[in-house]
């Protein structure tokens, strides 16, 4: 039996090792009477990057739109749904995730304005989640927005953002269908749920929405009409534009863009915003450089922004290291990690900052600083160690400490947001674990007392049976990566049992816990989910990050090995019963562990991924993300995203294991031809006779935004897959499928 969380000793798993001879002849039988698609037609384009020739058999599928490329999707798409219905016990898992997903209320995205609190909830019943008001916690609830109710076209529709204005009357909020998160913006009055009849399209980065103080008027972001012809520069030139309530939206006057009085070195990728405190006399543009974290800010005075004419003012440089700002009266707040890895706040004075010489008010210490919120009481702060994120408090009061408190939390929790106000003491947060019910607690100013306000209804979903634990992996360069497992607490080390290890690494997002009732479908099946903590996160801070960022990248890849090395050399399982899942940005690990060792792993998902790193650039959301992986048209860059792409290093006769990968064909984020190429070079290369298959969701995206059968279907798809590919008798196809 697996021992309890947070006890498991290396003597005790070390008279666990075990071989794995000759795991590699297994081979599950396949859907013999299911036709295979017809291969996919190589045409080779060769070009030299650097001194070194480049080969894609497969570029003609980056016109998705084309004739040909529609076919393939097709063909693939009916081809994987035919052997995934075929398995004989996924009638039965998928009704289990079902009675999981549907037997419990998830409360989320909440925010607070005036004495109004909103929160979308996803019940039984809904398919999508619906944006919902109270008058305070105790107040009774009112759903304002039902996006179930405006699909069209088969399509689901998503609420993607939304904004209540700072007296809480009104709401700004985004629109988009079939996963597309290509926003429709929309104004409604809360009282009445009456619809402004305002709707302006081309609103897909309104994230960060900024409305002015008074509640009058707000400042979006719209990306210009038409757009260019070019796929790269199809998000280029976004501006800022004011609306005031009551006036017509073909009046609206642009306020932040490149070229504007003081703005003229904004780039042309760029997605910015505005920051209007409640109370001070100056207004920010922050300019957010694709997916860098670092900050650039523009400063103007309010006056002149109220009047159409702003004029900025850069007082923030990327180099400055900010990635979060706070403004109130007189002060402005910076979380920046320049010349502190782990971070550290500074407070300034607007007007005249100097980043270089503003005062620290929290020093950077032993956990990294993740975020943090201004009440009344002093600065809370959300902090992590390897993960396991903990509640500090700095007091503002004078002759307080200058050092932090630490305030109870449960040890194993997530703070998924933390709200405060500088008017108002205490804070507000949601929390949830991987096993631990999710919640919405306030925080009491004196005591720091946590107190449940019952927002969020307590899960159906009973994880009493499941056991948690964190565990260090040595990478291949002895650095210690951080893997979290979860299992019945009545599993054994067998070294049989069904194992998905995830991983991402990517951008200094930490995989930090969150409850999913559906994980149980796995769990109490006797199957391990293992998360591996790897390089180019930010569980250790922005040190953690960089080691697997750009030419470090492939740091990334060997944690991810290492870690799945880890589990088979202690006994948790063995390469037949071992398979790896990255989605987005976590097929970088993904792929390039089983290009680098397809011995390892039965079977492998990548999830909407990215594993063509020499043409991502070239994508619509490539520009945005050379700051994370870097640009062939560098020497250095092109070598790093050379070694990074999966699809480049696969090789014809290497016996691979089975692959499932999935895509949405209204992807803004990972365009569909990534899988479609993937599949089609691992069809032609492999030897093993293991299944390649592409799953395709015609009417889904990047998974925003998808609806609940959606997210139903595709994980009873993913463990169906896997738990036949482990040979699991049950699921197993049907005889005479057809």
């Amino acid at each position: 039996m697996l021992p309890r969380p947070h006890r498991l000793h290396a003597s005790v798993l070390a008279a666990c090792l075990l071989t794995t001879a000759s795991w590699a002849e297994y081979l599950p039988p396949g859907p013999s009477s299911i036709a295979l698609p017809p291969p996919a037609t190589v045409r080779e384009v060769k070009e030299t990057l650097h001194g070194m020739e480049v080969v894609d058999p497969y570029r003609w599928m980056e016109e998705v739109g084309s004739v040909e490329t529609q076919a393939f999707f097709r063909a693939q798409g009916g081809h994987a749904s035919a052997v995934l219905s075929s398995l004989g016990g996924r009638e039965a898992l998928l009704a289990r995730i079902r009675e999981l997903s549907e037997g419990g209320v998830s409360v989320a995205r909440l925010s607070m304005a005036g004495n109004r609190v909103f929160y979308t909830r996803l019940s039984p019943g809904l398919t999508v989640p619906v944006l919902c008001v109270r008058e305070g916690f105790q107040g009774a609830e009112r759903v304002l927005l039902d996006p179930g109710a405006l699909a069209k076209a088969g399509q689901a529709a998503a609420l993607d953002w939304y904004h209540p204005s700072p007296d809480g009357r009104y709401i700004v909020y985004g629109i988009s269908h079939g996963g597309s998160e290509d926003s429709t913006l929309k104004v409604m009055e809360v009282a009445t749920s009456r619809d402004l009849g305002i709707a302006i399209d081309r609103t897909r980065f309104n994230s960060s929405l900024g409305w002015h103080p008074d509640s009058k008027s707000f400042y979006y972001a719209r990306i210009p009409a038409g757009g260019p012809k070019d796929a790269a520069r199809r998000y280029a030139g976004v501006r800022i534009y004011r609306h005031t309530i009551g006036r017509p939206a073909d009046k609206n006057e642009v306020v932040f863009a490149a070229g504007l009085d003081g703005a003229r070195d904004v780039p042309e990728i760029v997605y910015p915003s505005i920051v209007v405190p409640e109370e001070g006399a100056h207004a920010y543009a922050i300019a957010r450089h694709g997916v860098k974290r670092e900050l650039s800010v523009y400063e103007s005075p309010l006056a002149a922004l109220a009047s159409g004419r702003p004029k900025w003012t850069k007082i923030v440089e990327p180099d400055d290291g900010v990635t979060a700002m706070l403004a109130w009266r007189s002060d402005l707040y910076l979380l920046t990690h320049r010349d502190a890895p782990r971070y550290r706040i500074l407070r300034a004075t607007p007007g005249r900052l100097d980043v270089q010489r503003a005062r620290t008010i929290v020093a950077e210490g032993d956990a990294v600083i993740l975020a943090f919120a201004l009440a009344a009481d002093g600065i809370y702060l959300r902090t992590t160690v390897g993960g396991l994120e903990r509640l500090e408090r700095l007091n503002l009061a004078p002759g307080s400490s200058s050092k932090p408190e630490f305030l109870k939390t449960a040890f194993d929790v997530a703070i998924s947001q933390l709200i405060a106000h500088p008017r108002r003491p205490g804070a507000v947060m949601r929390t949830q674990g991987f096993i631990e019910a999710p919640a919405v607690v306030t925080v009491a100013p004196k005591t720091g007392d946590i107190t449940n306000t019952g927002l969020q209804p307590p899960p159906k979903a009973d994880f009493s049976a499941i056991d948690e634990v964190r565990l260090y992996c040595p990478s291949h360069d002895g650095t210690r990566v951080p893997v979290t497992l979860l299992y019945k607490t009545q599993t054994m080390l067998t070294a049989d049992n069904p194992t998905l290890l995830i991983g991402y690494g990517a951008y200094g997002i930490s995989q930090v816990p969150f409850f999913d009732p559906t994980r149980l479908a796995w769990l109490e099946r006797g199957g391990i989910i293992a998360i591996a903590h790897i390089r180019g996160g930010g569980e250790y801070g922005e040190a953690w990050h960089r080691a697997g960022q750009g030419e470090t990248k492939e740091n990334t890849i060997y944690d991810f090995i290492a870690c799945a090395e880890f589990l088979i050399r202690y006994g948790f399982t063995s390469p037949r019963r071992l398979a790896i899942q990255g989605t987005s940005a976590g097929g970088i690990p993904s792929g390039g562990a089983m290009v680098r060792r397809p011995d390892l792993f039965a079977a492998v998902v990548p999830r909407v991924a990215v594993l063509d790193m020499l043409r991502f650039e070239y994508s619509a959301n490539g520009p945005a993300n050379i700051p994370e992986f870097g640009t062939t048209t560098t020497s250095a860059g092109f070598e790093a995203l050379r070694r990074m792409s999966a699809y480049h290093a696969v090789k014809d006769g290497e016996r691979y294991p089975a692959v499932l990968l999935t895509t949405g064909m209204n992807d803004p984020r990972v365009d569909p031809w990534q899988a479609g190429k993937m599949a089609a070079r691992l069809q032609a290369a492999s030897s093993s006779g293991n299944p390649v298959l592409m799953r395709v969701d015609w009417q889904g995206g990047h998974g925003m935004g998808a609806s609940r059968a959606q997210r139903e279907e595709e994980l009873a798809d993913i463990y169906s897959f896997l738990l036949w590919r482990f040979g699991v008798e049950e699921f197993a196809p049907r005889p005479g499928t057809k």
